[in-house]
């Protein structure tokens, strides 16, 4: 396992990291929620992404959204990591939109839909990809998951204690 937070390896024991020293019991009572929050403004820098799934995230859930509805990314909606599960969405939507116009259409306009299906393709497979590994990363608790605890920002920025 690697460090949250720098990324280095931990001690044998796996409570401390070698190299920045961070305590991963520090990571008790972290939340999830929090960290959506905290996405939402200018800190953050201060959210740790940890494969450990926190109290507020549902396993089962998770891998449950990742299995039926993870080509449109719900279960990267439902732990806060917005973009990826927006790339999912939009391109299985597109292709889903785009073959579906491809069936309709009469022949005049079907090859310029075609050529544009065939190259949204590539972006499928590539989100096929993406949703197999997710589903297996999560079955092997190896799922990096956004959280937030407030001693984190005290840890990460010293500074702010000595303005007060």
């Amino acid at each position: 396992m690697l460090c949250p937070k720098c990324y280095g390896k931990l001690s044998k024991d796996k409570k401390k990291c070698l190299y920045c020293g961070f305590d991963m019991t520090e990571l008790d009572g972290a939340s999830n929620k929090e960290a959506k929050e905290i996405k939402k403004t200018i800190y953050k820098d201060d959210i740790l992404y940890t494969t450990s799934i926190p109290a507020d995230v549902s396993k089962k859930k998770l891998l449950l959204f990742a299995i039926f509805l993870g080509l449109f990314g719900v279960h990267d909606f439902y732990v806060g990591k917005f973009w990826q599960g927006f790339y999912q969405c939009v391109v299985t939507g597109m292709v889903l939109i785009l073959g579906i116009t491809l069936s309709i259409m009469n022949t005049f306009v079907q090859n310029a839909v075609q050529i544009t299906f065939e190259f949204m393709t590539v972006f499928m497979g590539v989100a096929l990809i993406v949703w197999v590994v997710d589903i297996i990363k999560i079955c092997l608790e190896r799922f990096k998951i956004p959280v937030y605890k407030k001693s984190f920002s005290e840890n990460l920025m010293p500074y702010k204690k000595d303005k007060k």
